[in-house]
């Protein structure tokens, strides 16, 4: 079990890798954009009943300091929203300043509690209930993700120096137990509100990388790394009304190798094969297709050029060294070019490469 102190310093100023650091960055951001939208709208909808209200009288000085509290306050909704827009449209500035986006909210945070006191000092005067205050202060702790340390820091600050404020304006009006039994538990909330959400994105993260992983080993065959026919199948539309050329291709007399150096040699030829095409192809393209079998699918009309491309790879691949030596060996290809218009012409197309390959191989051996 952690000792008390690190516990609380775990919670007060957790470490975060950037993958989750961003996205609490993020999630600011856009509590400050929504928050600032919904607030100015509330806050435009009160200035005008208030000033339709209030209309002949705003020489008075009880007209004046609310006009100018809620018009502040608008002010205040427009620059945070506009400056978090900017972010959420250039969210590269995010990744590449995340200091400064920290000391934003952190500032943005200052001057809501700033404003909060200062319109409440207004009704406290007038020995209404400083709403406006406590309002603030729980926007803080519901919406805003700013390091445990820091929101405690502002809150436990904000409710301290409006405490002296107050009392020096008129002494003894704020019972300090349940005033500050009220900033307490303010600061719990946020570092219970931030840890929760920091919990929940590590579990979110994890699974989205859990399913991620889990989808390139279904997509991937385990030994050469390439796509596997599983993965053909979920990408086999990403052909179908393009001008492509495609190949089958294998390892001549490749239960030779297997029974001639053993099915680890067999192995080490067929990845040597595998970064063989993936030299020549891109490698979102290359699919191993069935034991010795690899396919080849390139978006291009230019089939001489996607021949010489195989004819280059089967010289490389009769280069490859086995054992210490040259293996001699060789490849074959059946290859066409076509523009398929479904996904049954395709699969076609496939088949049909299959079995040019081996007449291919049929030629050779009756050489």
């Amino acid at each position: 079990m952690k000792p008390f102190y690190t516990q609380v310093m775990n919670w007060l100023v957790p470490k975060l890798n950037r993958e989750i650091d961003r996205e609490v960055d993020l999630l600011n951001i856009n509590c400050i954009f929504y928050v600032s939208f919904c607030e100015g709208i509330i806050q435009l909808i009160s200035l005008l009943m208030f000033c339709i209200t209030r209309r002949g009288t705003f020489s008075e000085m009880s007209t004046i300091v609310p006009f100018v509290n809620v018009s502040t306050s608008i002010l205040l909704c427009l620059l945070g929203f506009f400056i978090a827009l900017r972010f959420r449209r250039r969210k590269e500035i995010i990744d590449k300043y995340p200091k400064a986006i920290k000391a934003f909210c952190i500032v943005y945070t200052v001057l809501l509690l700033l404003w909060g006191m200062m319109a409440s000092v207004h009704t406290y005067l007038n020995h209404q209930q400083i709403i406006t205050f406590y309002t603030v202060e729980l926007l803080v702790v519901i919406f805003f993700r700013l390091r445990p340390l820091v929101t405690a820091i502002l809150i436990l600050g904000s409710y301290t120096a409006y405490f002296f404020w107050l009392n020096a304006l008129i002494p003894d009006m704020i019972q300090p137990y349940n005033y500050f039994m009220m900033a307490v538990i303010s600061a719990v909330g946020v570092i219970v509100n931030y840890s929760l959400t920091i919990k929940h994105i590590e579990q979110k993260n994890t699974a989205i990388h859990l399913n991620e992983a889990l989808e390139i080993i279904a997509n991937h065959d385990s030994m050469t790394r390439l796509q596997n026919r599983y993965a053909l199948n979920q990408q086999i539309t990403d052909y179908v009304g393009e001008d492509i050329c495609l190949a089958i291709g294998d390892v001549d007399h490749f239960k030779m190798v297997n029974d001639t150096y053993g099915h680890l040699v067999g192995d080490d030829v067929l990845k040597a094969f595998a970064a063989i095409l993936t030299e020549h192809f891109p490698k979102e393209n290359v699919y191993r297709y069935g034991g010795d079998e690899f396919l080849i699918i390139s978006r291009t009309r230019d089939y001489v050029g996607f021949r010489k491309k195989l004819d280059l790879m089967n010289e490389q691949f009769s280069r490859i060294v086995i054992g210490g030596e040259y293996s001699g060996f060789s490849c074959g290809f059946g290859s066409l070019s076509a523009h398929p218009e479904n996904t049954a012409e395709l699969l076609d197309l496939i088949l049909r490469a299959d079995k040019k390959l081996y007449e291919e191989k049929n030629k050779r051996v009756e050489k």
